[in-house]
């Protein structure tokens, strides 16, 4: 919605239609001038991604992506790192590292050919302080810190600007649903394990973050205002990470 009202055209994906048709009933009532796409898919599917591709190729002046903004994400059951199987460590790469490349390098050429892009990668605070239930989140996420500091290094020189956001604790739908499960998968409530993860990782603003603000930041590094940076790893989150960079 922040992009939007920047007046952005967009393509939009969610595994599935329902949510989809909400959101885009949401950014047509508020922003009618926006041309708008929606594609429903797993973006761990290669069809997925060559139908994201597809679509931007219909909303860009410039026949193809010129912001692509990788926020898929996924944990892996929230159990202790000796429970983990080999799927669970190779199924948070395949959804918070490979997708996001796959699409990254798919659109890639068109930034490159007219010299102006901008690459912003969903990652999180858990990328610099682990939590013992997500080992595999927080490692894929780290690692999508990684390819963000090497997708700068490679084509910063070119216009294309990659950065990445690490949203500490934000109170979303996912956010409710990981620790809905995690209180199924441990037997504490969900106010208790919210506790725990306050106190291990203290916010500094004392509260939880929104969407909204997270995605302001998203908007900021996607603008003309943001020319000059990249391969940043940006935390929002309160002040909940306290090391240095």
């Amino acid at each position: 919605m922040v992009l939007a009202a920047e007046g952005v055209n967009l393509v939009v994906s969610a595994r599935g239609y329902e949510g989809l048709s909400s959101l885009e009933a949401d950014i047509r009532a508020a922003h009618p001038g926006i041309e708008l796409r929606c594609v429903a898919g797993d973006v761990c599917d290669l069809a997925t991604t060559e139908a994201l591709v597809s679509a931007a190729s219909g909303v860009s002046a410039s026949h193809g992506a010129d912001i692509v903004v990788n926020n898929a994400g996924s944990d892996a059951g929230h159990l202790p790192i000796d429970r983990l199987t080999d799927d669970d460590w190779e199924r948070a790469y395949r959804i918070n590292v490979v997708s996001a490349v796959r699409l990254t390098t798919a659109a890639l050429a068109n930034m490159r050919q007219q010299r102006w892009g901008r690459i912003v990668n969903m990652a999180s605070y858990t990328a610099r302080v682990p939590e013992p239930f997500c080992a595999p989140y927080a490692a894929a996420k780290a690692a999508l810190v990684n390819v963000t500091r090497n997708l700068s290094r490679s084509y910063a020189s070119e216009g294309v600007l990659a950065n990445c956001v690490l949203p500490g604790l934000t109170r979303t739908e996912g956010i409710v649903a990981s620790f809905e499960a995690a209180s199924s998968a441990t037997g504490r409530s969900t106010e208790d394990l919210l506790e725990r993860m306050v106190e291990r990782a203290p916010i500094d603003a004392g509260r939880v973050g929104t969407a909204g603000e997270v995605a302001a930041a998203i908007a900021f590094l996607c603008s003309e205002q943001a020319a000059w940076i990249t391969g940043v790893a940006l935390p929002v989150d309160g002040g909940t990470i306290r090391s240095a960079p």
